[in-house]
């Protein structure tokens, strides 16, 4: 039972890529047998925030960024503001020893350079919500395949909510070409109906976005942000770390427009709702390992600088 409390209990930051069969190979299974492992198709966000509205929502001191680092921020970050990172995407081939998960979609956000230590250097990700759905043709099996997973996780310390996802067998779907131009959308199951009549659905996120022209961020910068060590609910923390390094990685930079929904819209915290207009991304097909959790002291040494460099 505790194994599959371990396989289950994870935050899905999922991935994709243009074009291409969210399904990619999982290759580190074999030699983490142990550990959860999967092929994340995703596509990350970068929202300036205001900081004291970030700061609402986090009960722990921010970090303050890097900013003068060309390497992380190559343009000036605004003024007065905090990074708040989107994903939404496609994991495919959940492992862990002789457990398995085919496939899950779900989106995040999260919170990165929170000072989980208070010693005003150290970064970790502080998740504000998390979004899961099954992968099928009928809704309401999708449903059902999100219940287990989101219910577990919000007990062994990240709390998951059920969502519908368009697509919600992909990441996202092509609407345009010339620029290829791609669209994503989250909401939350509330009262799911696909047979007679309307479903109570809250908006949560929406995506609409191309190939950047001119990136506002590096990969360097999505490398370094998403590997922050994750803060649990129960005071420990957990590493999920991403490796870009396979030929199927296709890393592409992104320039978009997010849509996140505060209450009685959708289902987004006030602080965060708004429309991010000509914002920088990345999609990529990433390894994912996952530890098991961890002091958050033990979390931030022992994250790995390959897959950060």
């Amino acid at each position: 039972m505790y194994s599959i409390l371990r396989l289950l209990g994870f935050v899905s930051l999922f991935a994709v890529l243009a074009l291409a069969s969210p399904a990619c190979p999982n290759t580190l299974a074999f030699n983490n047998p142990n550990l959860r492992t999967s092929c994340n198709n995703a596509t990350w966000f970068i929202l300036p925030v205001p900081r004291s509205s970030v700061q609402s929502l986090v009960p722990y001191p921010l970090v303050t960024p890097p900013f003068s680092d060309r390497s992380l921020f190559p343009t000036d970050f605004p003024a007065n503001s905090h990074p708040v990172v989107v994903t939404i995407g496609y994991q495919n081939d959940i492992r862990m020893a002789n457990l398995q998960i085919p496939a899950l979609v779900g989106a995040s956000i999260y919170v990165p350079y929170t000072d989980r230590l208070r010693d005003g250097r150290t970064p970790f990700n502080y998740a504000v919500q998390n979004y899961i759905g099954g992968v099928a043709g009928n809704v309401l099996q999708a449903d059902v395949e999100a219940l287990v997973p989101s219910a577990v996780a919000t007990l062994t310390g990240t709390p998951v909510i059920v969502g519908f996802f368009d697509p919600n067998d992909d990441a996202y779907s092509p609407v345009a070409s010339n620029p290829n131009e791609f669209v994503a959308q989250v909401k939350k199951e509330i009262v799911p109906n696909s047979l007679s009549g309307p479903s109570v659905r809250p908006s949560a996120i929406d995506y609409d976005f191309v190939t950047a022209r001119n990136p506002l961020y590096t990969q360097r910068t999505f490398r370094v942000l998403i590997n922050q060590p994750l803060i649990l609910t129960n005071l420990a923390c957990q590493r999920n770390t991403y490796y870009f390094n396979e030929t199927f990685a296709e890393p592409v930079l992104r320039s978009g427009n997010v849509t996140l929904y505060p209450p009685l819209a959708g289902s987004v915290p006030r602080q965060l709702g708004g429309v991010y207009t000509r914002q920088g991304g990345f999609s990529a097909s990433g390894e994912m390992l996952g530890t098991n959790q961890e002091s958050c002291r033990d979390a931030a040494n022992n994250v790995d600088p390959a897959a950060v460099d």
